[in-house]
């Protein structure tokens, strides 16, 4: 965006003052009037040096005269797009996470749920074979000796300081959740229950 900078001539008014001709020969020329005297498509900078100043050591702002100056509404206008897109998927993003949230729990807990229905169908079936084996003679006979029953004739044998055998599996209590999982709990507040 170029910089606008307008200027008005200074005219001198007093007693026996004329007005000052910029073509004048052998006149000092002021700021305004080199400004005015110079080609309508030039345009003097703000705070530049007249021709007659370039021995005096420059002060204020014409010692940022290469700094830009930052205009307010010029980088509001430049930056209206980002700042509006930003704003909308900012205020989307807000609109969308409670539905999300709840759906990635109930999702979390659903998981959770099928895991336990799996764990108890196979209970069952464990249960179920057992109750099967049990109906025959064999099946009766091989519970009743794992609990130290003996048949006619036979002789019992105690065998002290082994370890007990156990028909429970260790559950995997700890087990590791995939990364995706892991994010989804964190973002979405996940605590399973």
């Amino acid at each position: 965006m170029s910089e606008r900078v307008l200027t008005r001539p200074s005219l001198r008014v007093g007693m026996g003052a004329r007005p000052a001709s910029a073509g004048a020969p052998g006149r000092r020329v002021s700021r305004a009037q080199g400004a005015a005297r110079r080609a309508p498509g030039r345009r003097a900078e703000k705070g530049a040096p007249a021709r007659g100043d370039a021995g005096r050591r420059p002060s204020g702002p014409s010692l940022l005269r290469g700094v830009r100056e930052v205009d307010a509404s010029g980088l509001l206008s430049r930056l209206r797009a980002p700042i509006v897109i930003a704003a909308v998927v900012l205020f989307v993003l807000v609109s969308v996470y409670p539905p999300a949230q709840g759906l990635y729990r109930a999702w979390r807990d659903q998981g959770v749920k099928q895991e336990t229905l799996d764990g108890l169908n196979a209970s069952i079936e464990e249960y179920q074979g057992d109750i099967s084996r049990l109906q025959t003679r064999e099946g009766i006979e091989d519970e009743a000796r794992r609990r130290g029953f003996v048949d006619e004739g036979e002789v019992g044998v105690v065998l002290e300081g082994a370890p007990e055998e156990s028909d429970d599996a260790p559950a995997n209590e700890g087990e590791a959740l995939p990364w995706y999982v892991a994010l989804g709990d964190v973002v979405f507040q996940y605590e399973g229950k």
